[in-house]
């Protein structure tokens, strides 16, 4: 099973890089962070399982970027994993064809269940195609925190840990003792529910709360 996972950020990549190893016993994923990377590995070798991408990196040019590769590559079976969670643009993004759409924040068991639906030839639409607009507020409102519940400085440092920089680093970008920082992140820790940065940057990013 061979697998290329494509997302700019690293920290990202690290947190969901569990989810994708779940979905059978022997996976190798090739990680790229931009559009032109998938585009090099895919000319290098198109002999790949799966592509799952981030619409928003560098390089795909959003729904450009993924006709083009639709086009080139037709037979490769391409999931798009994101933060969005808007219907209008996963029903524009089914339209060009992807094996499925996948929202940054299932669970373990959904996303493995997802990408194993996949790999079998089926499609993977998320529920909230199917959802009134009553039912989307219902489910927005309840699974995900609201988008103030970070400080402006909190959200500041929480940008910077996504990128991997640690404490010391943030601390001189920030201007700011680096007790201070850490006093944000333990902070951002308590009101995300989390336990490390990984598991931080997963939530808040995959909250929608920055596009």
């Amino acid at each position: 099973m061979r697998v290329i996972f494509a997302d700019d950020h690293a920290m990202i990549r690290e947190s969901l890089r569990p989810f994708v190893q779940a979905i059978a016993e022997d996976v190798e994923i090739v990680e790229a962070g931009s559009g032109h990377e998938v585009c090099r590995l895919l000319e290098a070798d198109p002999r790949y399982d799966l592509a799952l991408l981030d619409l928003r990196m560098p390089g795909m040019n959003g729904l450009t970027g993924l006709e083009h590769l639709r086009q080139r590559f037709p037979d490769l079976r391409i999931v798009v994993l994101s933060a969005v969670v808007d219907r209008d643009q996963v029903n524009e993004i089914l339209e060009l064809g992807v094996a499925g759409y996948v929202p940054k924040h299932l669970s373990t068991a959904q996303m493995k269940v997802a990408l194993q639906l996949v790999l079998t030839g089926e499609r993977f639409i998320p529920s909230l195609v199917f959802e009134t607009p009553d039912q989307q507020q219902t489910r927005t409102d309840s699974s995900f925190p609201p988008a103030g519940l970070l400080t402006p400085r909190e959200r500041e440092v929480a940008r910077m840990l996504r990128d991997g920089l640690p404490n010391k680093l943030i601390a001189a970008r920030m201007g700011v003792a680096e007790v201070t920082v850490k006093t944000h992140v333990i902070s951002i820790f308590r009101k995300l529910g989390v336990q490390n940065r990984s598991q931080a940057v997963r939530r808040y990013f995959s909250a929608c709360f920055e596009h």
